[in-house]
């Protein structure tokens, strides 16, 4: 597995980074145990770098996995805005990991300039943990070009975690091509980029060769997250990293393994899954969420928030 170094931050990852959602409460809801056994797999591929989130409630997942994987290069993110907060998402991933230390920390789900400016004293906060040694490097992530764009204004974000594929699913605020122009502009800056949604949350499955080969042939992304949830995929994904015309029939496989967001019959119609969703893919009919499928990047953070826990990634 090709290693390359994320930017400016220092941090040498493997190209294709574990992304851990799948194996979350939000999403697939695995065992510390089952979580584990696919990292450690993904780390026998030569993959070296993981993405998490405190939203995910997975560092059981990867504590277990790291006594057999230490090598492992850590992002998570988090939403916080100040000081107290940031200090607080920073010591819960020390709890949870079992570490004194994070590669890389991220505010979560950053939109624009003003979002950044409104969230600056985590950020100097993030930069003062970095000094310190707690941190390696501080990045955000984003959905957003306008977030990319105004990233360089803030010299102590190392790493963008942008969302960007082929068919340009689920950018927020422009096409693919716009964000294509803000991350290059970023890396001029020596910011570094890994990529999330290569294959567009699930929609992109069907075209997963063409998707990856985006992703891993493009200049402007250092490595590139997959959400990964068996074995099969690991193998299939860690291949076509390495040689995307050999993977071709791993690949193939994989490409009748649709996803689809669950509503249960129980569900009261409260809106709170709605009010969440950034892709603006949920709406309430009839006193029950209703989710348009074309929209949704199958994310599962509506699951988060349901009091029943009624709708979920499956």
């Amino acid at each position: 597995m090709q290693t390359i170094l994320l930017g400016r931050s220092g941090l040498k990852v493997s190209r294709l980074c574990f992304g851990t959602l799948t194996m979350s409460p939000l999403q697939r809801n695995m065992t510390p145990a089952e979580g584990a056994r696919l990292l450690v797999h993904a780390y026998e591929r030569g993959v070296r770098f993981l993405d998490t989130a405190d939203l995910y409630d997975n560092y059981p997942h990867i504590a277990l996995a790291l006594r057999d994987a230490p090598d492992y290069v850590i992002s998570t993110k988090a939403y916080c805005w100040d000081r107290p907060t940031a200090q607080a998402a920073l010591e819960r991933a020390f709890r949870g990991l079992g570490r004194d230390y994070v590669d890389l920390f991220m505010l979560h789900e950053q939109e624009s300039l003003y979002t950044l400016r409104g969230h600056e004293e985590a950020l100097v906060y993030l930069a003062e943990q970095k000094a310190k040694g707690h941190i390696g490097a501080v990045g955000v992530s984003t959905h957003y070009v306008a977030c990319v764009q105004a990233a360089p204004r803030f010299p102590m974000i190392d790493v963008i975690h942008p969302l960007i594929n082929a068919a340009g699913i689920g950018i927020q605020d422009g096409t693919r091509q716009d964000m294509e122009a803000a991350i290059a502009a970023a890396r001029a800056f020596g910011i570094g980029i890994f990529a999330m949604k290569a294959l567009g949350g699930g929609h992109l499955i069907r075209d997963n060769r063409d998707a990856l080969a985006y992703a891993v042939q493009s200049p402007l992304l250092d490595a590139v997250a997959v959400g990964m949830k068996s074995v099969e995929e690991i193998d299939a994904n860690a291949a076509a990293f390495e040689d995307l015309e050999r993977a071709a029939p791993r690949l193939e496989a994989l490409r009748d393994q649709p996803r689809q967001i669950m509503v249960h019959d129980y569900c009261e119609g409260c809106g709170r899954c709605a009010a969440r969703c950034r892709q603006r893919a949920i709406e309430i009919v009839d006193g029950r969420a209703r989710v348009d499928a074309g929209k949704c990047v199958f994310c599962g953070y509506c699951a988060r928030v349901c009091p029943q826990f009624c709708i979920k990634v499956v």
